[in-house]
């Protein structure tokens, strides 16, 4: 074998090791310390395989047991599938599900909660009607929290009648679970949207985890905007009917937004690196024309934050309006 392809094959073998060692660490049924032990065990036997493809020697010993190996626990990964049912922390215990019928835009578990500190909460769910014909305008909110180029966005519906319904896709978390990008990449979490209030989703991320957020105005055509809504509610329905895992890159708050735009016109939302860095998902859609740019970007990004409006906002019976002024 020439060595252009021993070195590839190594290196592809080597990183399959890394991985196959995160994933029994992230998902074996065991305790940490035979996770631990596990995974190095399963990584040990891949890397020898990688070695000896390297070397050119022990092959057809060593690269049999490795590829079995490797077999094993791609077989494995393949039963691990989404629950529907697990112990689910309260802001995502519910599943939010939105219907249109006609005019009529029904959602059903709308989370509506009083967050007295960043994850307790006086907990509130309720339904809404609004209707479509009544959809007047789009926002789009990036929460940052240190790195910009890291974020969380949330898109708000606002109609003539009622109050902004905001959607946000998360990570559904068990009691007690913490989010981790690594671990996103290993079927640890679920995946939630989320409908809410804006005095619920954003006012947690301003006023109590100290988040920096910023308002975006989406110049689309009320058409665009419910067709929008018709992807989110038919997001909210397939989820509502089987659970799907949630991707760090793939699958996530900001790639979900980017495919849906994507379904409604392809030709208006070409690729971009910045779909993937969820904290430059407003640059993006400025520079191709969807977020207003008479002016430079920064400065729209200066104007577009709303962290200390939300602040003074602590009591307002009208959050929504007061962020807004």
């Amino acid at each position: 074998m020439r060595w252009p392809l021993r070195i590839a094959g190594a290196l592809a073998l080597a990183l399959f090791a890394a991985w196959a060692q995160l994933a029994v660490q992230f998902q074996a049924p065991l305790d940490a310390f035979g996770r631990q032990a596990l995974g190095a065990g399963i990584a040990a036997a891949l890397m020898a395989g990688a070695l000896s493809l390297l070397l050119g020697r022990y092959r057809r010993l060593v690269l049999p047991f490795s590829a079995a190996v490797g077999v094993v626990v791609l077989a494995w990964w393949a039963t691990i599938a989404p629950a529907q049912e697990r112990d689910w922390a309260p802001d995502v215990a519910r599943r939010s599900v939105i219907t249109l019928t006609g005019d009529d835009v029904v959602a059903r578990n709308v989370r509506v909660f009083d967050w007295t500190g960043e994850d307790t909460a006086t907990e509130r769910w309720e339904d809404r009607i609004y209707s479509l014909s009544d959809l007047r305008s789009l926002d789009l909110f990036v929460s940052t929290w240190g790195n910009d180029n890291i974020a969380h966005t949330i898109v708000s519906f606002s109609f003539g009648a009622g109050p902004p319904l905001a959607l946000s896709i998360e990570i559904r978390k068990e009691k007690g679970e913490a989010f981790s990008s690594i671990a996103g990449f290993f079927k640890q979490y679920e995946v939630s949207l989320i409908a809410a209030d804006e005095s619920d989703v954003i006012k947690v991320r301003t006023n109590r985890r100290g988040e920096i957020v910023r308002r975006y105005r989406i110049d689309v055509k009320p058409e665009n905007a419910a067709k929008l809504l018709a992807q989110y509610a038919d997001m909210s329905q397939q989820l509502d009917a089987a659970p799907r895992f949630y991707h760090t890159v793939w699958t996530n708050c900001t790639t979900a937004i980017f495919s849906m735009l994507r379904a409604i016109g392809p030709a208006d939302f070409p690729f971009d690196y910045r779909v993937l860095a969820s904290g430059r998902v407003a640059e993006y859609l400025h520079a191709i024309g969807f977020i207003e740019n008479v002016q430079p970007y920064d400065e729209i990004r200066r104007r577009a934050d709303i962290t200390m409006r939300a602040k003074l906002a602590e009591t307002e019976p009208n959050f929504s309006a007061a962020i807004r002024r």
